[in-house]
This record gives C-alpha cells, sequence and structure tokens, in this order.
C-alpha cells in the first residue's frame, strides 16, 4: 500500500484541508461547481458547529470552507450508506444559510451561495454526478445561489485511458488511489500529480500512519459486522418463510411464506443499522 485512501476521513483531510493541499482543494472544488467566477482562495472553518440549545444537536462537518467571493462550500464524504443521508445533507446546508442571520442589527436578508459536494461510496440516485438547483416549475433556475452535488463513486469506472475531463481525472484519483503503486502516466505534470505526492504513505509521519491504519481497522471492523448481519438474516428470514411455505402446502402459502421471511431478514438487517433502501436491495427486493 503506497498511498491514502483520499476516501478516508483521515486521507481526504490530509490531501485537501491542510494548507499545503488548498491548490489541490481548489481545483477540485473549480471542476465540480463549475461556477461563473472560480474559486482562487478558500479559508477553512471550524467543522463543528454547537447547537442554540442543548436539547439540539450538535454537528460537525467533514469539510468547510469560504472562497474570496464569500461562497461557503461544504464536502462531504459518506463511506457508508445512510437512509437520510439527502436529509442530512438538506439538514446542514440550511444551517449554514440560517447561520448567516445577523441578530441585533438591521439586516436585508441577503445571504451568501451555499454549496454542497457530497462523495458517496454507495448508489444513491444511480448518477454518477447529480447536481440539484432550485428550479421552478418552467424549469427555469429560482435561486443561483443554493445547489447540491452528490458524487457516487460506484459508477464511476472509467480507466486512465478513457478520462475525458480533468473532473473525471479528480474521480479516478478519488477511487483508485488508496489501491494504487503507481501513478498513472496521465497525471504527470497535472495538479492531480501533486495530490498523489501528499497521499504517499511513506512521507508521512509514523503518527500519521498509525492514525490512518486505526482508522481503516474501525472501518473495516463496521463493515465486516454488517456483512455477518446481512447473512445471517438473510439465511434465517428465508429458511422461515421457505418452511411456512412448506406447512402450508401450497403454492400460494409458499410464495406468502417466503415474502413474510424476506420481510423479516429486511427488518433484521435494518436493526442492525443497514438502511432500509440497502437492506431491500441486498435481497433482490427493489
Amino acid at each position: 500500500m503506497r498511498y491514502v485512501d483520499p476516501l478516508t476521513d483521515f486521507g481526504f483531510k490530509k490531501i485537501f484541508a491542510e494548507p499545503p493541499g488548498q491548490p489541490l482543494l481548489i481545483s477540485l472544488l473549480n471542476d465540480v461547481l463549475e461556477l461563473p467566477e472560480p474559486i482562487t482562495q478558500v479559508d477553512f472553518q471550524n467543522l463543528e458547529q454547537l447547537p442554540d440549545t442543548p436539547a439540539q444537536r450538535r454537528m460537525v462537518y467533514d469539510l468547510l470552507c469560504v472562497d474570496q467571493a464569500g461562497r461557503t462550500v461544504l464536502v462531504e464524504v459518506q463511506r457508508a450508506g445512510q437512509t437520510w443521508f439527502k436529509d442530512r445533507v438538506l439538514f446542514y446546508a440550511s444551517q449554514l444559510l440560517r447561520r448567516q442571520g445577523q441578530a441585533g442589527m438591521k439586516w436585508n436578508y441577503r445571504l451568501q451561495p451555499v454549496y454542497v459536494i457530497a462523495f458517496l461510496n454507495d448508489a444513491l440516485t444511480r448518477k454518477v454526478i447529480q447536481r440539484v438547483t432550485l428550479k421552478n416549475d418552467a424549469n427555469d433556475v429560482f435561486y443561483d445561489k443554493f445547489g447540491l452535488t452528490f458524487i457516487e463513486m460506484p459508477g464511476f469506472t472509467k480507466t486512465p485511458d478513457q478520462l475525458d475531463t480533468h473532473l473525471e481525472g479528480w474521480l479516478y484519483f478519488l477511487k483508485h488511489a488508496g489501491e494504487l503503486e503507481t501513478m498513472p502516466t496521465v497525471f504527470k505534470e497535472d495538479v492531480i500529480e501533486r495530490a498523489f505526492t501528499m497521499a504517499e504513505l511513506y512521507a508521512m509521519s509514523e503518527e500519521d500512519r498509525q492514525r490512518y491504519q486505526e482508522e481503516l481497522k474501525h472501518y473495516w471492523d463496521a463493515l465486516n459486522m454488517l456483512d455477518t448481519a446481512r447473512e445471517r438474516g438473510i439465511a434465517e428470514g428465508i429458511e422461515k418463510g421457505i418452511e411456512k411455505g412448506r406447512q402450508e402446502g401450497l403454492q400460494e402459502g409458499r410464495q406468502e411464506g417466503r415474502q413474510e421471511g424476506l420481510q423479516e431478514a429486511v427488518d433484521r438487517l435494518i436493526a442492525s443499522g443497514i438502511p432500509a433502501g440497502q437492506a431491500r436491495r441486498l435481497l433482490g427486493l427493489q
């Protein structure tokens, strides 16, 4: 293993959220957002937002920055599926808009733009890149200072010789750097070459390498737990459904029993922490 996985929390922040990585982050944000006025400078913001009241939940962002024009950009990296991820993204974005309110002074409600980029290691919409804006019923942009971009990494399958855009180069780096031993030559003399350099494990301190290995261990342990729960849920649910069908002795009974067994398997998977949609897909129910 030569490079860190850029889609881990440690890897992404090590490459993009430290001062040497600012040019890399600016390049990535410009390629994703395609703004009329490109980003030339970013200031990193506090990643933890405390609640207004003790009853509310605190929010911790993956990467939050403001550019030279006052535009806020939130980057989220989601390694595992989450049932209400769209809701979470909208909630985070709404809080970034809300906190612009200026109490105790005359304020005309003018807002600075807020954009959210979400890199997903799971299928959410089954499109590699989906850009969401506020439009009216005529499909015209109603409000141009708010946007969401979802990027689903599993759907990106291009090889280095198939890359057509610089953004696709970034997506290849994000998805594959952690499994490569050498950098593809297509990135030579490009800003992405610097990203590969930043991702090199041997150039990091022993403390950083240890932190990275611990994060990977926690991730794989959690993934193993989910896989085990899935396999047990599928086996137990289907076995129960088949047995019920056998007892009723009719084709209709067997089908009904199997469906009930599959539903029980879905319920078990959800109870173990697997998102509902993902559980149903695993059992072929959608």
